[in-house]
């Protein structure tokens, strides 16, 4: 063998094993991070049901006395807060929190919309509703349904998705960075 093809056919043999790493190093990476060491997986805000449940729309008047209209109708999302119409500072930070979370969604928040619903005939203040000028008041004319979104003291943020079922379940003193960036995916579908 001459040295020029010694020289050609060790530069052909470097060829091959740069295509085969530049193949192969990306698969042997992917296999590390994955079983080696993962990236640790997001903590999840709220708490998905494991099986979506309607919610009795029936059952929802508004505080005028008109008929909750479905979300099949109007397309948008439901955050519904459970809580007495003397709402103390424990439900005035959950209402801040919703109102935060649809403020923060920017061009999605028409999606959303907020509902709170008041466990007792008690009258909300007209101060505090002057500060949420978006939220629908409504009233529970049965104990199955303050059961259903976690009771009338559970204090609980219940997601209603767009077709009138419960999927989500939240804290009312949830993390709000973890909440809005939770909320935010979800209303985008």
């Amino acid at each position: 063998m001459t040295p020029g093809m010694r020289a050609a056919q060790r530069k052909g043999r470097l060829t091959l094993l740069a295509i085969v790493a530049v193949c192969v190093l990306p698969l042997l990476a992917a296999l590390y991070f994955r079983f080696v060491s993962p990236p640790e997986a997001a903590a999840m805000v709220g708490q998905p049901l494991a099986e979506p449940l309607p919610l009795p729309f029936e059952m929802l008047q508004g505080w005028d006395g008109a008929v909750l209209e479905h979300p099949e109708v109007s397309g948008k999302w439901l955050a519904i807060f459970a809580a007495p119409g003397a709402c103390d500072e424990r439900c005035q930070h959950t209402l801040y929190l919703t109102r935060q979370a649809r403020t923060a969604q920017g061009r999605n928040m028409a999606r959303l919309e907020r509902l709170w619903l008041i466990t007792d005939g008690t009258a909300p203040a007209a101060a505090l509703l002057a500060a949420h000028p978006d939220l629908l008041l409504v009233k529970a004319s049965d104990a199955q349904l303050l059961t259903l979104l976690g009771g009338a003291e559970g204090r609980k943020i219940n997601l209603v998705d767009r077709r009138g079922f419960l999927v989500f379940r939240y804290p009312g003193d949830a993390d709000p960075k973890g909440f809005i960036r939770e909320l935010g995916k979800l209303i985008k579908f």
